[in-house]
């Protein structure tokens, strides 16, 4: 009867995990196609971008200033230009906030014609938006047009610095024309590729520009004016991230209304957290490395995932709580820059550990292979146990959670601004469940090749491929903060 009920288990198990894959897929494909209205930031969510539009007239050099911000550093102005706290932005809030920025971003820009510096300061009144981003979150697009006063004549050189928000990350454009003056070799372009931070070339979002500086010299006079400064729209092409993204922080004000939305909403969160982990990483190849060179169970696996997902939702609400306590004063794409660089530093030393105790234990196991051989020249069947160590195992669960998702962070402050906090935490862990499931099934599939391993290939190999995939592990981890550095 027991082995009756145990077989009837097995057999309905595949059925009820094709259910749930159904299911979390089906609420997946809705969320994506209803994410259209309001997307990410196609820059990131950190991205502070930065255009000035130089205009040399024979009065002086106007500055087309423009500050685009994506939705986290977005997030952390609004708290500053809300200076009663009363969770709206009010007109007086508004333009106090405006004239303030214009002026401080004016003193961060350094002009200088014929090599003597020129003071650039506000020219006339700058304009702030908030265009929707994504979860219900805003992005902020800050406009302040500047002026430098200086009679400016022909063969004298220019040169120009924007200092501003020096160390953050994001878009940095500086284009220079000449109204009815000639502009001579500049290393600065005439027209702006983003059209003023309006259209993002598709091309370059995964290296975008990086100008701060410019100069060149003034020609003679000429008869074409420089055209008015307008703004460009453009479709701006989002890739599959972007909209997994728009999808996950949507739900923070989709779902949730119903305990049917509230299960919709946490599966959906669970899918794209799946999707998200089969995505560029390191936690899988991390995973499958280990594990070929280990004899670790499925229970310890399983255990690996729910490390990973309280770990990763820790992470974003330690991130989360740091961006609303600390506010300007905490660069959240500084600490994600730290924080991938101290989880590659993490993988490396794990992998560097793994070598010299794999190295020791495959040195052991050819030793004692060679003395069986001298003893008796038949194959004599019996395997030797790899060492599982808690320590690896711990380290793939920090390596593993310690990185927080951009998206999940914006969730969690898109539900803190419209107070659905226990909602927005519910989908962080659901999200954070979805990407430890991914990994536990890479891990099964790696427990499953480790024994077809040691059953099919040759012993020599089985002793050394240990070693080689803790090399690879140790090359990882090297490569993750080289890259970031």
């Amino acid at each position: 009867m027991a082995s009756r009920q145990r077989g009837s288990s097995g057999h309905h198990a595949p059925r009820i995990l094709g259910r749930l894959t159904l299911v979390f897929g089906v609420s997946a494909v809705i969320l994506l196609a209803g994410s259209g209205a309001a997307q990410a930031h196609p820059l990131g969510n950190f991205t502070i971008n930065l255009y000035d539009g130089l205009i040399v007239r024979a009065d002086g050099v106007d500055v087309d200033y423009v500050v685009d911000m994506a939705e986290i550093p977005a997030f952390e102005e609004k708290q500053t230009i809300d200076a009663n706290g009363d969770g709206t932005l009010d007109p007086t809030e508004t333009a106090t906030y405006v004239t303030n920025t214009c002026s401080r971003l004016a003193g961060g820009v350094t002009l200088s014609v014929a090599n003597d510096p020129v003071p650039v300061r506000p020219a006339g009144a700058g304009t702030v938006a908030f265009p929707p981003g994504a979860g219900g979150l805003s992005t902020m697009r800050l406009e302040c047009p500047m002026h430098g006063r200086v009679v400016v004549r022909e063969g004298q050189p220019v040169a120009y610095r924007d200092g501003n928000f020096a160390g953050r990350i994001g878009w940095h454009e500086i284009t220079v024309v000449g109204d009815r003056l000639a502009v001579l070799d500049s290393d600065a372009p005439s027209t702006s590729v983003s059209a003023r931070l309006t259209a993002y070339p598709a091309n370059l979002l995964q290296s975008p520009l990086d100008q701060r500086t410019a100069s060149f010299q003034v020609g003679g006079a000429t008869g074409v004016a420089a055209a008015p400064v307008t703004d460009a729209t453009a479709t701006i092409s989002r890739n599959f991230g972007d909209r997994l993204t728009g999808a996950f922080a949507g739900l923070v004000t989709t779902g949730g209304s119903t305990p049917l939305l509230w299960m919709l909403a946490l599966a959906t969160a669970f899918a794209i957290g799946g999707i998200h982990a089969l995505g560029p990483g390191h936690g899988k190849t991390l995973m499958a490395a280990y594990l070929v060179g280990s004899d670790a169970r499925p229970r310890q696996v399983v255990l690996v995932g729910a490390a990973v997902s309280v770990m990763h939702t820790a992470s974003v609400v330690v991130l989360g709580l740091a961006v609303l306590v600390a506010g300007q004063a905490f660069t959240p794409e500084v600490a994600y820059r730290w924080t991938t660089i101290a989880s590659g530093a993490v993988v490396a030393g794990l992998g560097l550990y793994l070598f010299t105790t794999r190295l020791r234990h495959a040195r052991k196991t050819r030793e004692h292979d060679l003395a069986h051989a001298r003893a008796h020249d038949h194959d004599h069947g019996h395997t030797h146990e790899r060492p599982t160590g808690r320590f690896g195992l711990a380290t793939l669960a920090v390596s593993g959670g310690i990185l927080p998702s951009p998206s999940a962070l914006i969730a969690l402050l898109a539900a803190v601004a419209i107070g659905r906090v226990v909602f927005g935490l519910a989908l962080v862990l659901a999200f954070g469940l979805g990407l430890a499931s991914v990994l536990v099934a890479v891990g099964f599939g790696s427990i499953k090749a480790r024994s077809t391993m040691d059953r099919r290939l040759s012993r020599r190999v089985t002793t050394w491929a240990p070693v080689i995939s803790a090399v690879g592990i140790c090359l990882l981890g090297t490569v993750l903060v080289a890259r970031t550095l």
